[in-house]
């Protein structure tokens, strides 16, 4: 080889000194430097997977919450409708009461006026009597008797009722 000019010493001792230096280079910086990118690379995984949990913890989160405001729309709804229920029923219970009481207030007033008409009847008759006394007196010209009298004002009223 020295026909080359290359020395074989100098040639074994480079290839020597170069596996040297690659076996500390790839001791020292080689698996270090690979470590830390596999670790990196782990947590960038890691990371992934935690932020693919949160996602979906968020989506079950959200539809959990969409589910709770949907119940609380239909409870509110349910509250509103049955509140109007008992209002209407409780406006239809007054509306009986009230026409129950206009019931009897009418009731009442027409009892009241029966014995009204009855009384100034019972009065208008007494009156009637009176009268008709007092004209049969004059036009007789002497009293007749009371049963007379109310006999004949009877018999005159029962032609009068009969007209």
């Amino acid at each position: 080889m020295g026909e080359l000019g290359l020395d074989l010493r100098l040639l074994l001792s480079q290839a020597v000194n170069f596996v040297l230096i690659a076996l500390i280079l790839h001791r020292l910086l080689y698996k270090p430097l690979l470590a830390n990118l596999e670790a990196r690379a782990r947590r960038v995984q890691e990371g992934m997977e935690k932020a693919e949990e949160a996602d979906r913890l968020l989506a079950e989160a959200q539809a959990r919450y969409k589910d709770e405001i949907e119940r609380a729309h239909r409870e509110a709804h349910e509250i509103v409708e049955q509140g109007t229920r008992t209002a209407e029923q409780h406006r239809q219970e007054l509306l009986a009461a009230a026409r129950d009481e206009a019931q009897q207030i009418i009731a009442h007033a027409q009892a009241q006026a029966q014995r009204e008409i009855r009384q100034g009847q019972i009065a208008l008759r007494q009156e009637i009597v009176d009268l008709t006394i007092a004209a049969a007196s004059r036009v007789i010209g002497e009293s007749l008797r009371e049963e007379e009298h109310h006999r004949l004002i009877e018999e005159f009223l029962a032609e009068a009722s009969k007209l």
